[in-house]
């Protein structure tokens, strides 16, 4: 139908009820991928100092996703000691790095995490949060390699390592949909990052729970 003048009449844009919904959805997968950095609880048992912190939640987001498709998650835990007043890149007096491989049984609903040492060590049957305790209670770093008497900073860094870098093939539990994901290559993705630090301490400082 035309005017009087000859001209059409402008047609109204459809409106997208769904567009501030996939907003909304971006911005959490955003913050899941990128969480803020939690703070680290330091404990000394022994020769060792074991980390702790009910804060860091690394079994979520899409790193979940994948082990809910019937994937395993390699996670990397790195912890590097900082002392006070060196505050840098490159100023750590010691770094660790451990790898724990995080799998899902979907008929007991639970998870199975090995560390990727030698000898291996394992548990299974575990809920999300207990296989997060296991795997920050398994990252102990010697007593020796603090300082012994300038105070200090521990702080862990813990990542998904890429799936192309394990060079691991299809699970046999993988999915269709986990298949096509991966061949899709919608794995590419900024890599799933968790941060925690502990409070400036001296060795002295912390508590020694040995024999407890």
């Amino acid at each position: 139908m035309r005017d009087c003048l000859g001209a059409r009449p402008a047609r109204s844009r459809p409106r997208r009820p769904w567009l501030p919904c996939a907003v909304v959805a971006l911005f959490a997968a955003v913050l899941a991928v990128r969480a803020q950095p939690a703070t680290l609880a330091l404990e000394r048992r022994g020769n060792e100092i074991r980390l702790s912190t009910p804060n860091l939640h690394f079994i979520a987001g899409p790193p979940l996703e994948r082990l809910r498709d019937g994937m395993s998650v390699t996670y990397v835990f790195s912890v590097e000691i900082v002392p006070k007043g060196t505050q840098g890149a490159n100023n750590a007096t010691f770094r660790l790095e451990r790898r724990f491989v995080v799998s899902y049984d979907l008929w007991e609903e639970s998870f199975e995490v090995v560390a990727a040492i030698t000898p291996g060590v394992s548990a299974s049957r575990l809920s999300a949060e207990m296989a997060e305790a296991w795997c920050l209670d398994n990252v102990r770093v010697p007593v020796a390699s603090a300082p012994a008497e300038t105070a200090f900073v521990l702080r862990l860094e813990c990542f998904v390592e890429d799936e192309e870098s394990q060079g691991g093939e299809a699970s046999p539990g993988l999915t269709l949909t986990a298949l096509i994901d991966r061949l899709s290559r919608r794995g590419r993705e900024i890599p799933s990052r968790w941060e925690a630090a502990s409070p400036t301490v001296r060795v002295r400082d912390i508590a020694d729970r040995a024999g407890r």
